[in-house]
C-alpha cells in the first residue's frame, strides 16, 4: 500500500533478500512499545502507556542461538564443499552445532531436509540476524523517544517503504541513520552494522 514504486515487481518485499525482513522486525518493536499499545486502552486509561508489553522473553536467547546456526550451515550449504562427492549436509549440520553450538546434534535427525528457508533463502538466511540489529538501531535512534511522531513516520516512510527493491537499500538505510558509512554497502559497512547489539527488549523512553 505505502510502495511507489514504477514497476510493482519492485514493490514491497520484492527487493534485496538482504533487507526484506526490515520492516517485519521493525514492527515487533512498536508492538512491544507501551506508547504504542496506549492506543488500543479500550478504557483510556493511562495503565497501558506505563507497563505496555515490556517483558522478557524466555526463549528470545534461544532463538537468537537457533539464527545463528542456521545462518552458518546456509553458508557452508552455498559453499565449494558442496561439490565435494564426500559432501553429507547431515554430516555438516553436526558439525556445525559441535563447533558453534551450546546443545548438541541429535544423531540420526536430518532437521535440514525439512527446512526450506535453507534454499529459499540462498545462502543469505543470514538476514533475520543482520535485519534485527538493523531494526534495533532504527528504533533505537529514530523511533524510541517518541514512536508516534508523525515527521519520523514520514521520512522512513518516503525513504525506505516507498522503493521496495527500487533504490539501493544500503543508500536507504544510511539515508534513515543519517549514516553515510553505509552507503556503499560494502565490507566497511558490514562490519559497522556487525557491531551493533540486538537491542531486541524495547527500551522505555527515560529507563535506559
Amino acid at each position: 500500500m505505502i510502495g511507489r514504486t514504477e514497476y510493482q515487481n519492485v514493490a514491497g518485499t520484492r527487493c534485496a533478500t538482504d533487507f526484506v525482513e526490515l520492516p517485519s522486525i521493525l514492527m515487533e518493536h512498536f508492538l512491544k512499545s507501551p506508547i504504542v499499545l496506549s492506543l488500543f486502552s479500550i478504557e483510556g486509561s493511562s495503565k497501558m502507556r506505563q507497563i505496555g508489553n515490556h517483558h522478557d522473553d524466555p526463549c528470545r536467547a534461544i532463538d537468537t542461538y537457533s539464527q545463528i546456526l542456521l545462518a552458518a550451515i546456509d553458508q557452508v550449504y552455498h559453499s565449494d564443499a558442496v561439490s565435494e562427492p564426500t559432501f553429507d549436509s547431515t554430516v555438516e549440520l553436526a558439525n556445525v552445532h559441535d563447533a558453534r553450538g551450546l546443545i548438541p546434534h541429535v544423531s540420526g535427525t536430518s532437521f535440514q531436509t525439512q527446512f526450506g528457508h535453507l534454499f529459499g533463502y540462498g545462502a543469505t538466511y543470514y538476514s533475520y540476524l543482520f535485519d534485527r540489529a538493523i531494526a534495533s538501531r532504527i528504533w533505537q535512534e529514530i523511533f524510541l523517544e517518541n514512536p508516534l511522531n508523525r515527521t519520523t513516520g514520514e521520512k522512513f516512510k518516503s525513504e525506505l517503504l516507498r522503493f521496495g527493491g527500487g533504490k539501493d537499500p544500503w543508500t536507504m538505510v544510511s539515508i534513515v541513520l543519517n549514516s553515510p558509512l553505509l552507503e556503499k554497502g560494502d565490507l566497511d559497512a558490514m562490519r559497522e552494522v556487525g557491531r551493533w547489539r540486538l537491542e531486541d527488549d524495547v527500551v522505555q523512553s527515560g529507563r535506559h
